[in-house]
């Protein structure tokens, strides 16, 4: 039924933005194809955390790192959103943003394999500082992303659009996963994390092919030119006011965070898990989030984003309490920990995404999209916070704090999806 309405609603369109729609659709996904090849190649949340636990055997270190890489992701964003807001294209600002990307990754992997295994804290402040920089170019990206997809995806589709272009990006996910694995397991460290770095690059540049395929129409209503920042703050205080409680669900839920980076550290350092593992964690992470995006795509299309995002809340509260459960089996007890915080994860790109363009009057895209990454900031000092704990408190008082914020976050989330319009 679906299939049809959306071939009438080809048929009533010109053929011109027919095509025009289904090439964007391409390009989209094949951007999302190869960045999430690149992406499972060094996750965040396991290859990365699992390399600075072996150059410096601290949860601090683990924890500062992800906490630099979440404020280095969101700070740019609210400075470069009232320069590009007013842009009629911001493809170029994108692009550019995407190539520094490749160079980061690339540098890193050259130093890496330069330095070698004798200077670990040169390479871990070299990993912060390269890794900070590639986040910041992330940051920078997301918000003319946001607007560029917000135009060329209609409104109906989106859900489609997120969900889909994960789902379709899965194949490669799992074949980097497996890949990593081997490389992991295989090759002589640091050189496999040397690998898989420069990996990383050579897919993140395939990947900006998508985006020279997309054609970006020229946003209309372009006659405003950059806004004085008194002006601008005053936008900003209407915007906060708008988003005020999708940024608390953000920021509860966002406990999740507290705990996501420690699984692997968890693993690796009280239940013995072998380097190896590290790839078998990649690689489930990676099917839980491939496998759950078809379900999150619908979950958005049919009941909205909000009651999406209560769903995901949910799972995300039970996934800790499951590692304090199953870490009594050993490692291989923290499988299904790491499917399910590859399913929440997706949920939280999926559903957030779409609210945040929900929200957004189409001329603010950027603006939203770049505050609302600002306003959840306080999320970045929480794996910090569980890093400094961890010195001492045990793994499982971590995971149970993280759960019970979580938890809230999915009552409140429960309470705003009652107050979403029917229809």
């Amino acid at each position: 039924m679906r299939y049809k309405r959306i071939m009438c609603t080809e048929k009533s369109t010109p053929l011109s933005e027919v095509v025009a729609l289904r090439r964007n659709f391409f390009g989209g996904l094949w951007h999302a194809a190869f960045l999430a090849f690149g992406m499972a190649l060094t996750q965040p949340t396991t290859v990365i955390p699992a390399f600075v636990a072996q150059l410096t055997g601290s949860t601090i270190w683990v924890g500062g790192l992800v906490t630099v890489l979440t404020v280095a992701g969101a700070l740019p964003q609210l400075f470069v959103a009232r320069l590009v807001e007013p842009r009629a294209r911001k493809m170029p600002l994108l692009m550019v943003a995407i190539h520094l990307r490749v160079v980061c990754w690339g540098l890193l992997a050259a130093l890496i394999l330069s330095v070698g295994a004798s200077r670990p804290l040169l390479l871990a402040w070299s990993l912060m500082g390269f890794l900070g920089m590639f986040y910041a170019c992330g940051g920078l990206g997301g918000v003319p992303y946001t607007d560029i997809v917000g135009k060329i995806i209609p409104s109906n589709r989106r859900g489609a659009f997120f969900g889909g272009k994960e789902a379709l990006a899965g194949p490669a996910s799992v074949s980097a996963a497996l890949i990593a694995g081997v490389i992991l397991a295989k090759v002589g460290y640091p050189g496999n994390y040397a690998l898989l770095f420069g990996l990383a690059a050579a897919a993140l540049l395939i990947a900006s092919v998508g985006f020279w395929i997309i054609r970006e129409p020229p946003r209309t209503g372009t006659g405003r030119s950059v806004r004085p920042w008194a002006e601008y703050r005053a936008q900003l205080i209407e915007t906060a006011r708008r988003m005020r409680k999708l940024v608390g669900v953000e920021l509860l839920t966002g406990f999740s965070l507290m705990a996501l980076p420690f699984y692997v550290v968890y693993a690796l350092q009280v239940l013995a898990a072998p380097p190896a593992a590290v790839g078998w964690f990649v690689l489930v992470q990676v099917v839980g989030g491939v496998l759950s995006n078809l379900l999150w795509a619908r979950l958005v299309d049919r009941h909205g984003s909000r009651k999406m995002i209560t769903v995901c809340a949910v799972l995300s509260s039970l996934t800790p309490l499951l590692a304090v459960i199953m870490g009594s089996l050993g490692w291989p007890g923290l499988m299904p920990v790491f499917f399910l915080s590859g399913v929440v994860q997706s949920g939280r790109k999926v559903g957030f995404a779409t609210a945040v363009l929900e929200l957004a009057p189409s001329l603010e895209r950027p603006t939203y999209a770049a505050l609302n990454s600002v306003l959840v900031l306080p999320v970045a000092l929480l794996p910090l916070v569980a890093g400094v704990l961890l010195h001492v408190c045990s793994y499982a008082v971590v995971f149970v704090a993280a759960a019970v914020f979580i938890g809230a976050g999915a009552c409140l989330a429960r309470r705003w999806a009652q107050e979403q319009p029917q229809g």
